[in-house]
């Protein structure tokens, strides 16, 4: 009788497992904690006069999208010249393409270069800091996708309360994604996922140096 017993308690407690999952479950995936959860990834600084602005690469912004609020930032004053980073594509270079573009738009030439940089996203974020300090400029306009703006922040974000150059990042809206309904295209749910990821990243890499210079090996 006393197995009957304890036999029926556990069956409950799976029972009300189970239920609590399908709760956790439906509360994740309404459209609201969704819509919360692309705008943790969006991040957005106070916009001022620039040295100059940069572009990374984003291989999902097929229209230049990216680039041509650049351009805006451009004529706005918030930048006297500009900075992409540079790949090959179809036996061109992004500087060329980007310049093209800028030129279409009235921008001199001679305004867009391009930057070459390889690596992991802390790899590449050290290159650009490098390559662009030598050029002597203090304060660089950071122009990225929307739900990339969080990463670029936690890349580019000063380092010490005493760092040289300061990197302002300016959030561009882009067609190809929707914080609001992201969940409903497959080039969406990617992007979403591969930011998740690039973060977390971003704070496994972060906490592993800081123990270890808790335990003076660096």
């Amino acid at each position: 009788m006393a197995k009957a017993q304890k036999g029926r308690t556990g069956c409950g407690c799976l029972l009300f497992v189970l239920i609590v999952c399908m709760v956790l479950t439906g509360v994740i995936i309404h459209p609201f904690s969704l819509r919360l959860l692309a705008g943790r990834f969006q991040y957005a600084d106070r916009v001022v006069p620039c040295d100059a602005i940069f572009v990374p690469r984003f291989v999902e912004d097929g229209n230049g999208e990216v680039y041509a609020e650049a351009f805006r930032e451009y004529w706005a004053g918030n930048g006297k010249t500009l900075w992409v980073e540079d790949d090959h594509i179809f036996g061109f270079t992004m500087k060329d393409i980007v310049g093209r573009m800028a030129k279409e738009r009235g921008i001199k030439e001679g305004t867009v270069h391009g930057l070459e940089v390889e690596g992991d996203d802390a790899a590449k974020a050290s290159q650009v800091r490098q390559a662009l300090a030598k050029r002597g400029f203090k304060r660089v306009l950071l122009v990225v996708p929307d739900y990339a703006s969080m990463r670029y922040h936690l890349l580019y974000g000063p380092r010490e309360s005493g760092d040289a150059m300061l990197f302002l990042v300016k959030p561009a809206d882009v067609s190809y994604f929707k914080a609001d309904k992201w969940w409903r295209t497959d080039l969406s749910r990617a992007v979403m996922g591969r930011e998740l990821y690039r973060i977390c990243l971003l704070y496994v890499d972060r906490f592993k140096y800081g123990r270890k210079g808790e335990d003076g090996k660096e």
